[in-house]
């Protein structure tokens, strides 16, 4: 009797850690940003591309992420608000995409991109690019972490 009761509790709870998971699972990349940057950036629509370097022992490496965004998502406000604009970063943007083997079909288009930037805030050799399309529909993370 009393094993048909503890059989009874546990399904309920592990539905509800299957959720969870799911939903931990699916977390947006914007999130990372927040921490890693601290940039408060809109949450974006999905995830259309991403790579990097691998796993390391101290979390250094590179990654590259292509977010999608609506229209009115405000994404643009976002970083002129929370981000430092940057001149054209095509050559440094272009060494890492190489280095990760990025196809060309998903590298951003940089005559069509404004390009922003944020400092780390714990160490200055960590680099951010954030390349935004003109329409706003399109956001191109590239960190590098040292």
């Amino acid at each position: 009797m009393w094993k048909m009761i503890g059989g009874l509790l546990t399904l309920p709870a592990l539905l509800v850690l299957l959720v969870l998971m799911i939903f931990w699972g699916s977390e947006d990349y914007t999130r990372l940003i927040r921490l890693n940057w601290e940039l408060d950036l809109p949450a974006s629509e999905s995830c259309l591309y991403e790579t990097d370097s691998g796993a390391s022992f101290g979390g250094d490496g590179e990654r590259y992420h292509v977010l999608a965004y609506v229209d009115d998502s405000g994404l643009e406000e976002a970083l002129e608000r929370e981000a430092e604009p940057l001149a054209p970063a095509e050559e440094a943007v272009t060494a890492i995409l190489d280095g990760l083997s990025v196809p060309a079909d998903q590298r951003p288009d940089f005559s069509d991109c404004r390009s922003f930037t944020a400092a780390h805030p714990t160490d200055d050799r960590n680099r951010l690019y954030l390349l935004v399309n003109s329409a706003g529909t399109r956001l191109y993370v590239v960190e590098c972490f040292f």
